[in-house]
């Protein structure tokens, strides 16, 4: 988590509607993309790349597929290293 935080990622407690359970949500704007991880434990975590366009910033436990430029669920470690560890998109902006 810390790693995360180091690397511009902020945190925030979400709630997700659908199954009533809370996350604990990292997410930074890089260069025209939304990152996003997504904790409900250790071991079920969820993390995607997507076009800051693509997202609904108000529901972020909802990814169109077909917008996703990476997506990976699984325990939070494994997610969140994977994500850091993505080259940048070639479509990034330089903003």
């Amino acid at each position: 988590m810390r790693l995360l935080l180091r690397r511009g990622f902020q945190r925030s407690v979400v709630r997700d509607r659908m199954t009533s359970v809370n996350a604990v949500m990292f997410r930074r704007v890089w260069k025209g993309t939304n990152e996003t991880v997504l904790a409900y434990s250790e071991s079920e975590a969820l993390a995607y790349r997507v076009r800051h366009a693509d997202i609904d910033p108000a529901d972020p436990f909802v990814v169109d597929p077909d917008h996703a430029l990476w997506q990976r669920g699984g325990e939070f470690l494994d997610v969140a290293g994977e994500l850091l560890q993505l080259p940048p998109a070639p479509e990034h902006s330089r903003l």
